[in-house]
This record gives structure tokens, C-alpha cells and sequence, in this order.
């Protein structure tokens, strides 16, 4: 039984390569299709009055792309999570969702783009201390380059302006640097 198990999941393996595979070379990438990302870099995070901290961030998007004689604009949605530094003593980390629009123009798999769009953040503080909620404008710039029609890999600036809080925090700008690799379908 084992062995006939090994021989479904093998077989059920190399019918995803090669039809991936096929789909890779059916014809030359143009930024137009759905998409998920998973990008990873560095942030900085500057509340009002506070010197900056920095901290690690990752991030999962789900968008799509429509390719529109080499112009291409799209949006998508994503979630994250960023290690935000230390505070007065106190660790704090956020989940942070979001959505966006995307523009950008396709040059032979390489598109330059821009985002707008709408984040909120959820920090927390390490003993419950620090925790608040915010929501404010996303903004960012990027580079994508297509391998083939289902693999990319991209580089990316995000920005956020959050508004005061809960709990009386002030104003926080937060700048994430990533890059990531995105799956095509």
C-alpha cells in the first residue's frame, strides 16, 4: 500500500511540473494574471517625537495584473508581519493588512510600478504593553522581473503615514523594504 501511495504522490508531482513547465514556455511573460507573493527585507518604524527603530518584515500578496499594450494596472490585498523594534523598553511587533492599486509599465519582463492604497496595523507590546491600532495611507514604488510566465521576483519600497492611534499614540511613518518572489497563475 505504501509503495502505491509513493507512486500516486510521484505521479501526481511531475504532472504539476510539467504542467507548470508547459505553462512557463507557452509564450513570453506580460504582467497579466493573478498573482501571489511572499516578500521579506527590513523596516524602519518613526513614531511622532521617537527615533526611529528598525526590525525584520514579511509579507503575503494576492493580487492581479491586467497588461494593456505595456501598460499594466492592477491591485491586490496583503497581510504581514514586522518586528518593530523596541520602544522605552517595551518590544513591540504588528500584524499589518492592507489594499492596494497598482500601475506600472511592462519593458520585455521588467516593470517598474507604483502602489496606492489603505493599511492597517495592529502593534502589540511585549507584558501588554504599547498595544495599538492604526490605519493609514500605503504608498510604494518597485521593480518586478519576470522569469517566465508563472515565477517573478521583485524589490520593493512601502511606505505608510498611520494616524494616532488607540491609547493616545501619535502619528507613525513606517518604511518597509522587501524583496520577494511571486507565483503566477
Amino acid at each position: 500500500m505504501t509503495k502505491k501511495l509513493n507512486l500516486l504522490i510521484l505521479t501526481i508531482l511531475f504532472a504539476a511540473v510539467m504542467l507548470f513547465s508547459a505553462k512557463a514556455y507557452a509564450g513570453g511573460p506580460d504582467f497579466n494574471s493573478y498573482y501571489v507573493g511572499i516578500n521579506g527585507g527590513f523596516l524602519q518604524t518613526a513614531p511622532s517625537g521617537v527615533s526611529s527603530k528598525s526590525g525584520g518584515t514579511y509579507n503575503l500578496s494576492l493580487g492581479k495584473d491586467f497588461n494593456i499594450n505595456n501598460a499594466v494596472l492592477g491591485g491586490g490585498v496583503m497581510l504581514g508581519y514586522a518586528d518593530n523594534g523596541s520602544f522605552g523598553g517595551t518590544s513591540i511587533n504588528s500584524v499589518y493588512y492592507g489594499a492596494f492599486a497598482k500601475g506600472g509599465y511592462d519593458i520585455n519582463n521588467f516593470m517598474p510600478f507604483v502602489k496606492l492604497g489603505y493599511i492597517g496595523t495592529s502593534f502589540n507590546g511585549s507584558n501588554g504593553a504599547g498595544n495599538s491600532t492604526e490605519s493609514g495611507l500605503l504608498y510604494g514604488a518597485g521593480v518586478e522581473y519576470m522569469i517566465n510566465t508563472v515565477w517573478g521576483v521583485t524589490a520593493q519600497y512601502l511606505g505608510s503615514s498611520l494616524s494616532g492611534g488607540s491609547n493616545g499614540y501619535p502619528n507613525i511613518r513606517v518604511n518597509n523594504y522587501t524583496i520577494g518572489v511571486d507565483f503566477n497563475f
